[in-house]
């Protein structure tokens, strides 16, 4: 993390929306780089020091393991935060987490404790929106 800044994160998949979604929910708490392939990360890692990496589950398996790898030889103390596919236990190491499921008020959740970040209430507001109760979360 930058003095007084955002934690930095890098979002590695192969899916660009699904990035640019992740971005969006991040971003208010993270300053988000997006990668979508193992080369374009490589390249930002050997860079750029990030407080976290989060690894889609698009990712082959080999390719997973090789970013685990280079990550943790990078020995910056960067944490994986890995989106599994399914209930499958992936390889990290023990300073890693794996998030198996959730939406992105849990997704945020995770990696904002991961980095050590707090973030506001996200608690559900009810409102009335003509006539019918609407219910939207606070992020």
């Amino acid at each position: 993390m930058r003095p007084g800044g955002k934690p930095e994160l890098l979002c590695l998949g192969h899916d660009p929306v699904l990035n640019r979604t992740r971005r969006l929910i991040l971003q208010k708490y993270f300053s988000v780089r997006i990668a979508n392939a193992l080369p374009e990360a490589v390249a930002l890692l050997s860079g750029q020091r990030f407080d976290l990496v989060l690894l889609c589950y698009s990712l082959t398996d080999d390719e997973y393991r090789a970013m685990v790898e280079y990550i943790h030889n990078l020995r910056t103390g960067t944490r994986i935060l890995a989106l599994a596919r399914g209930e499958e236990r992936l390889p990290l190491g023990p300073q890693d987490e794996q998030f198996e499921a959730g939406g992105p008020g849990e997704l945020l959740k995770k990696a904002a404790e991961m980095a050590g970040v707090a973030v506001e209430d996200r608690s559900y507001l009810l409102r009335e929106n003509s006539g019918q109760a609407t219910i939207r979360k606070k992020y």
